[in-house]
């Protein structure tokens, strides 16, 4: 646990929020691809697509939240 040692509160939630807008990317773009499948008989995009869609949501956008607040703090 030594990443979360080096973390703020701030920067803490700010990647739970990130996990959680991450995940849920993931299971939409899941649920999608699955509804397509089903449907049409052929996915619309990889998986690896919908599995690296979810770890760029959740990294980019803590790295947004991380950058708003820093901004904040210099004003």
């Amino acid at each position: 646990m030594k990443f979360y040692k080096n973390m703020s509160k701030l920067e803490m939630a700010n990647w739970k929020t990130g996990t959680f807008f991450g995940f849920y990317t993931y299971m939409i773009l899941l649920f999608i691809n699955y509804i397509f499948l089903h449907i049409n008989g052929k996915e619309p995009m990889p998986s690896i697509l919908i599995f690296w869609a979810g770890l760029i949501v959740a990294f980019g956008y803590e790295f947004i939240l991380n950058r708003r607040a820093k901004n904040k703090a210099k004003k």
